[in-house]
């Protein structure tokens, strides 16, 4: 039930950020949610998520592709921001995944690899959305990992 809520609430926060992310498909972001409500189910019921949306995530990654050599912190323009927001919860859903299957259910390995996907999905748009905006991405140093 986590889960299903983790992921109804994924889907919602992307239909808000969609009116704040002005350099991305509309279309590409509605087809977003509809796949998320597709991995919604996919743990109770049956899997939803199969290779033909693992190859449709894969071309939105490789369309939003921006390459990075470092770290940077998840600031920008308005719309990268929500959209490193969706990023990090994505990264909350693959965890109660894990703690999921640490209980017994049986989860497709499909859907972790969706879920891993649209986290880097959401990454690379939030780049793209910082670049199209002429916001440039503040390096990060961590201090911890030297």
């Amino acid at each position: 039930c986590d889960y299903e809520i983790a992921t109804d609430r994924l889907a919602s926060m992307l239909s808000m950020a969609r009116h704040h992310v002005h350099h991305i498909s509309q279309d590409v972001l509605l087809q977003l949610i509809e796949m998320i409500y597709h991995a919604n189910g996919s743990i109770r019921g049956n899997c939803a998520i199969g290779t033909s949306d693992l190859e449709k995530l894969q071309s939105f990654y490789t369309r939003y592709y921006v390459s990075l050599d470092r770290f940077v912190l998840p600031d920008g323009c308005i719309g990268a921001s929500y959209l490193h927001v969706l990023r990090a919860e994505t990264k909350a859903i693959i965890r109660i995944m894990y703690q999921i299957q640490r209980e017994g259910v049986k989860i497709e390995s499909c859907l972790f690899e969706f879920m891993n996907l649209l986290s880097n999905t959401f990454f690379m748009m939030c780049l793209y959305e910082n670049a199209q905006n002429g916001t440039k991405e503040k390096e990060f140093k961590s201090r911890s990992y030297v």
